[in-house]
């Protein structure tokens, strides 16, 4: 269903200042990615005469159900020399499949109102965040009202737990931003007893859940040494389990060669003595703080992000638990990835960062499913068994 009547936006604060930046992106979208098209884009390549029309309606295949342009070395038929769209001179930006007229922009229709925020998958995303994270200045929803017609994102009408979510993501929030750190089990143990107190109510059922009866994030304890336990035992399932490939050395060179020093460098996979492999990998996190002192902050700030840009997911499935240590494991990651990076380098500048945060983010959703298969020490009665239950 799609709405076209005027509502209330919710556009995050660095939304409206969001440029591409064209032939001088770093990571250019137009690589690395299928890119789907659009029934309406499908239509008017159908229409199209002469030699665009040919071309347009060759480029365009379907596989696994998905209608797509068709990958020519791993990027865009349409990404030319210049590095700009080929298709976007020649024929306008009507007929740019809606995917890469958006993209970054994340556009999520909750019915009663809709939320504009930025993919951080992209490096003028990623910087514009860095520069808000390293100044300290907050994220926000300013509101407006417009003309919204993108498709609604979710099945649920419950607006009693919609409105408990948001004020749950504020309180959230505000506990990382008094100095609870981002993968504190207080979270995950919130996460926890809210999903099973949905279930209680009998939230798959569809049935109106009571908000009053759901925990509050703010109530559950904060302690600095109680939090989720990350080594290489554990980056090893994350990485091999779906967020490696080889093939990512044509997709991503950047990250490729970043997942070759891990697996060269600290991989236990290999025989190494886990050990020895969390012993250089003190080492070289000691090396990225002395880079970036203010890095736990950095981190606290990319998944306060990750909460504004999709902990209302749980809005569809209930899965608090499956969405606060994605998160988690997603920002343990980055620091990893980020002091690969920085190994033998004497400073991080803010455009190496963004890079970096952008070729992550577009492989990071792989990490998902491979907290399936972790046990998490027991922590939080053994999230990782809860997270398969979702």
């Amino acid at each position: 269903m799609v709405y076209t009547s005027i509502m209330k936006i919710k556009r995050l604060s660095i939304y409206n200042e969001f440029n591409c930046t064209g032939a001088d992106c770093p990571a250019s979208c137009c690589r690395g990615w299928r890119v789907p098209v659009d029934e309406e884009a499908c239509l008017k390549y159908m229409d199209k005469k002469g030699f665009w029309g040919t071309l347009l309606r060759y480029c365009v295949v379907k596989k696994d159900g998905i209608t797509s342009l068709r990958s020519v070395f791993n990027r865009c038929p349409f990404w030319g020399p210049d590095h700009l769209c080929a298709l976007q001179k020649s024929c306008g930006i009507d007929y740019m499949p809606l995917v890469c007229v958006q993209f970054p922009r994340q556009l999520y229709h909750f019915g009663a109102f809709a939320e504009e925020t930025l993919y951080l998958a992209c490096p003028e995303s990623a910087r514009l965040f860095l520069r808000e994270a390293m100044q300290d200045r907050p994220f926000c929803f300013t509101e407006t009202e417009g003309d919204v017609s993108y498709a609604v994102n979710t099945t649920n009408d419950d607006a009693g737990f919609l409105d408990y979510l948001l004020q749950a993501r504020t309180e959230l929030i505000h506990m990382l931003q008094s100095g609870c750190p981002y993968d504190s089990l207080s979270i995950l143990r919130y996460g926890k007893d809210a999903q099973n107190a949905c279930l209680g109510q009998g939230a798959l059922q569809q049935d109106a859940l009571r908000p009053e009866d759901l925990p509050r994030p703010s109530a559950y304890s904060q302690s600095a040494a109680d939090r989720l336990p990350m080594d290489c035992d554990t980056f090893d399932i994350l990485f091999f389990n779906g967020f490696y490939h080889p093939r990512l050395c044509t997709v991503s060179p950047l990250l490729y060669r970043l997942c070759r020093r891990y697996i060269r460098q600290l991989s236990v996979s290999r025989g190494r003595r886990p050990s020895t492999a969390n012993r250089r990998l003190a080492a070289y996190n000691e090396h990225l703080y002395r880079l970036l002192p203010n890095l736990d902050k950095l981190l606290n700030r990319y998944y306060e992000y990750q909460l504004l840009t999709g902990f209302l997911d749980t809005f569809e499935d209930y899965s608090f638990l499956k969405h606060l240590l994605f998160g988690m494991a997603k920002t343990n990651m980055l620091r990893l990835f980020l002091a690969l990076y920085a190994q033998h380098r004497k400073q991080l500048s803010e455009a190496e960062l963004a890079r970096i945060i952008a070729v992550y983010e577009r492989r990071a959703p792989q990490i998902e499913d491979a907290l399936k298969s972790i046990q998490w020490n027991g922590c939080c009665s053994h999230a990782g068994a809860s997270f398969c239950k979702s």
